[in-house]
């Protein structure tokens, strides 16, 4: 995925460019929380700021204030829900607003997600298929495109046995996209983009397997998904095509005495069929949480990689950590070999700025094959 949808739930839910904000000591958060507990004990909220920088979008700003709440306080087995939203903008005409509900209830049977958002985005095109060589970030290997977009999300999970959880999730986009000139707006259409207007109705059956012991900061459990996004023309969609996308997690704590020391690791597969829209093809580096790479670089119908990454808690409220993967995008699977393959490596830091939830935000550093990047978010990185 790309573009407006893409840069709202990297920079909202994962990761995205560079972000630089004020530390808030320990004591600080605790007054905070003590503060908002005298109002409702069951309500926690932040705010993460901050500029933002990648080398697909360049120098923008992000706000992303969030609630936390238990929507039962008799229910002690359902996770908190949440309510955030993104405001971000940058200096070369980009804009986003967006709003993201998570509902957990009834003893954790059921789930329901809601996503909303406008927006558009200017951002590099690289192109499609190429990921047989390994691309610098020169201007002569890009065009600027842009894209407005309109875009609303409703999932619902039913648990059916166990941590085992199926249910549908139901996404429409209104899309609108062009080149920043003719030279550019050609050079998308030799690579088979859709210029102009047009829109995208999606019906997913969804499958997850959840037994994490916490959603926020996971030190033990697994977490996999498995979704098959279905567009056709009978749905009001523009073109007929199959996504099919799936990940899991690991998280093992290595030390008996204490939580400090966590192994996290992650499997992430996508494939595509039919008459796909260059949003819909596998994007390494981009809805995938895979750090280093820049969104739109190696775009075809398919990817994998793989992460792992060792995390620290050196303090209550701060968290150091290093991780590595590698992997590739590429067509078909006869085209598997042709592809390059793309590893990385980094650091990053968390600092949990809800202490009661254990929710963090985290700052990321990546280092990859004639690429970079540094990531902010709320959450794990995965």
């Amino acid at each position: 995925m790309k573009a407006t949808r893409l840069l709202f739930i990297i920079i909202f839910f994962c990761q995205t460019g560079v972000a630089q904000q004020k530390i808030i000591s320990g004591d600080s958060l605790l007054l905070i929380e003590h503060t908002l507990h005298k109002i409702d004990k069951n309500i926690n909220f932040t705010v993460v700021p901050g500029p933002v920088y990648s080398s697909s979008t360049y120098l923008g700003f992000a706000v992303i204030p969030m609630l936390v709440y238990n929507l039962h306080k008799a229910d002690t087995i359902s996770p908190p829900s949440s309510t955030a939203a993104l405001f971000y903008f940058n200096f070369y005409g980009s804009w986003i607003v967006a709003a993201k509900q998570n509902f957990y209830w009834n003893n954790n049977k059921w789930r329901a997600i809601i996503t909303l958002g406008y927006g558009e985005l200017k951002s590099k095109f690289f192109g499609v298929r190429r990921d047989t060589v390994v691309i610098s970030n020169n201007e002569k290997n890009y065009v600027w495109m842009s894209e407005q977009t309109f875009f609303a999300t409703l999932t619902c999970y039913r648990k059916i046995a166990g941590s085992f959880y199926g249910g549908l999730e139901y996404s429409y986009e209104n899309i609108t996209q062009n080149g920043k000139d003719s030279a550019a707006s050609e050079q998308l259409r030799k690579d088979g983009v859709l210029l102009g207007n047009y829109t995208q109705s999606i019906l997913s059956p969804t499958f997850v397997w959840d037994n994490r012991d916490n959603l926020f900061w996971t030190t033990k459990g697994y977490y996999a998904r498995l979704n098959i996004r279905n567009s056709s023309i009978l749905v009001f969609s523009a073109s007929d095509y199959l996504v099919v996308e799936s990940f899991m997690n690991g998280y093992h704590c290595l030390s008996r005495k204490n939580k400090r020391f966590t192994l996290a690791w992650r499997i992430y597969l996508q494939g595509s069929w039919g008459d796909v829209p260059y949003i819909q093809l596998a994007n390494y580096g981009s809805g995938d949480d895979f750090r280093g790479y820049t969104g739109g670089k190696y775009v075809n119908r398919s990817k994998v990689n793989l992460q792992a990454e060792l995390r620290y808690d050196i303090w209550k409220f701060i968290t150091i950590s290093g991780f590595l993967g590698t992997g590739k995008a590429f067509g078909n699977i006869s085209d598997f070999g042709k592809s390059v393959w793309l590893p990385s490596g980094g650091v990053s830091l968390y600092l949990n700025v809800i202490p009661s939830r254990n929710i963090r935000a985290y700052i990321s550093l990546a280092l990859a094959r004639q690429d970079y990047g540094v990531y902010v978010g709320l959450g794990q990185s995965f």
